[in-house]
C-alpha cells in the first residue's frame, strides 16, 4: 500500500507540475532509490557545499534538510525518492524532467542508469551528476571515466572485497565454507559475487552462491546457504540485498551465522561486521562541488571525468553477534571504527567522529576554493586520455 500511495503522489505531481521552476533560477533535482542513513549524510554534504558556494543560505540549508521542495533566491531544489521500488524510479525521473530540472543529482545506481537512458536522446538534456554508484561501467552508465555521455559525470565508489574477506579471516581463521547472495539483475551484485568467489577460493574457502530476483526470495536463499553448511554469509554490494539485509540477518540470527558486508554502514541494518566504504559525507562534497562548479560555468561536464572514491572503515554490531552466539575477535574489536550495542553506537573512532562533525560546518568558499579547483582540474579529460582509454577498451574487446 505504501508503494501504491507513493506512485499515486508522484503521478499527481506529473498531472499538476510545480510552478516553482518558472522564476528563471536553475532547478536542481536530488533523486535517490530509497532512504538510507548513509544517503542522508550524502544529502547533507551536498547542502553544505551549496551553502559554502552561496547558492543557499544557512536558513535554506535547515529547510532543505527536511527534504522538502524549495524555491530559493538562487536555485530551486526538487527532492525525489522511489521507496526502493523500481517502477517508481521512472515516474520520479519523469516528474523531475517535467518540472524543468536543469541538473539531476542522483544517488545510487538504479536511478542513475534510468536517468541517463531517459536523457540520452534529448536535444538539450539536463546535466546528470551521480554519486553512491558502484561499477558504473558494468552497469552501462559509462564506458570509462572519460568516455561517457557528454552530459553525465559523477563518482564511483570503490568496493574493496579484499578488505571484507580480510575481516572474515581475522574473525575465523579456520573458516571453510561461506555463503553469498546476489541480485541476478544487478551488475554490481554479479561483479561482487564473482570477486567474493575468486578471493575466497585463493584462501581455500568454499563458496555457496544463491541468486535472487526479489525481496521475497531472500529468506529461502539464506536458509539454503545455511543448509549447505555456510559458516558465514558475505554479501556483495547491490540494492536488493542491501534493502533486504534485515531479512537475511533474521535467518543468520536463528542459525548462529555471522553476516559480513562490504560497507561499514551495514551494521545499522544488522550486519555483524561491516568492512568497507565509509566516505558518505565525502560523496556529497564531491558531487556538490561538481554541481556548484557547473552552475558557475567553471567546468564542462563533457570533459569532466568520473572520480573514484575510496574509503575503508570497520563496523561491528555486537547485538547481532550476541544473538548469533558469535564472539567477535580481539583483532576486529581493536580495529573497529564503530561498535554498536544496545541499538546505538557505543564506541566511535576519532576518524569517524571527525566525519560526523562535518555536517553543518560550512567552510567559506574563499577558504576551500583553491583545493576545490585543484580537485576539479584533476578530473579534466584530455584528448590523450580519451584515446588511451579507447585503446584499452579496444584491446579488452
Amino acid at each position: 500500500m505504501s508503494k501504491l500511495l507513493l506512485t499515486v503522489l508522484l503521478t499527481m505531481l506529473l498531472v499538476f507540475p510545480s510552478a516553482a521552476q518558472d522564476d528563471g533560477s536553475p532547478s536542481i533535482a536530488i533523486l535517490r532509490f530509497g532512504s538510507l542513513p548513509s544517503l542522508d549524510i550524502t544529502d547533507g554534504a551536498i547542502l553544505d557545499l551549496l551553502e559554502s558556494y552561496g547558492f543557499i543560505s544557512a536558513e535554506e540549508n535547515r529547510i532543505l534538510e527536511g527534504r522538502v521542495n524549495h524555491q530559493g533566491e538562487n536555485i530551486n531544489v526538487i527532492w525525489g525518492e522511489a521507496g526502493f521500488d523500481y517502477p517508481t524510479i521512472s515516474i520520479m525521473v519523469e516528474d523531475a524532467l517535467d518540472q524543468g530540472a536543469d541538473v539531476l543529482v542522483i544517488l545510487g545506481t538504479p536511478v542513475t542508469l534510468l536517468a541517463v537512458n531517459s536523457t540520452l536522446d534529448m536535444e538539450d538534456p539536463p546535466a546528470v551528476l551521480f554519486t553512491a554508484v558502484h561499477n558504473p561501467y558494468l552497469a552501462g552508465i559509462a564506458d570509462s571515466s572519460c568516455i561517457k555521455p557528454a552530459h553525465v559525470t559523477g563518482s564511483e565508489i570503490e568496493t574493496s572485497y579484499e578488505y571484507v574477506l580480510d575481516a572474515l579471516i581475522k574473525q575465523n581463521p579456520a573458516l571453510s565454507v561461506v555463503g553469498t547472495i546476489f541480485d541476478t539483475s544487478a551488475a554490481s551484485g554479479v561483479y561482487g559475487v564473482d570477486r567474493i568467489a575468486d578471493l575466497a577460493g585463493e584462501m581455500g574457502i568454499s563458496v555457496e552462491v544463491a541468486g535472487v530476483a526479489a525481496l521475497s526470495d531472500l529468506r529461502a536463499a539464506a536458509d539454503g546457504l545455511v543448509q549447505k553448511g555456510a559458516d558465514a554469509i558475505v554479501l556483495p554490494i547491490d540494492n536488493l540485498t542491501t534493502q533486504g539485509l534485515p531479512i537475511i540477518v533474521i535467518v543468520a540470527n536463528e542459525n548462529g551465522v555471522p553476516v559480513f558486508h562490504p560497507s561499514m554502514g551495514a551494521i545499522y541494518y544488522g550486519a555483524t561486521i561491516g568492512a568497507g566504504y565509509s566516505g558518505f559525507y565525502d560523496n556529497g562534497v564531491r558531487v556538490g562541488l561538481t554541481l556548484a562548479a557547473y552552475l558557475n560555468g567553471d567546468i564542462d561536464i563533457a570533459s569532466t571525468g568520473i572520480y573514484v572514491a575510496a574509503s575503508e572503515g570497520l563496523g561491528i554490531n555486537l547485538d547481532s553477534a550476541n544473538l548469533q552466539g558469535v564472539e567477535v575477535s580481539d583483532d576486529l574489536m581493536r580495529e573497529a571504527d564503530v561498535v554498536m550495542e544496545g541499538g546505538t553506537p557505543t564506541r566511535v573512532s576519532a576518524r569517524v567522529m571527525q566525519v560526523i562533525r562535518q555536517r553543518g560546518v560550512v567552510i567559506p568558499q574563499q577558504q576551500r576554493q583553491e583545493a576545490d579547483m585543484e580537485f576539479l582540474a584533476s578530473l579534466q579529460c584530455t584528448p590523450e586520455m580519451i584515446a588511451e582509454q579507447q585503446a584499452e577498451m579496444d584491446a579488452a574487446d
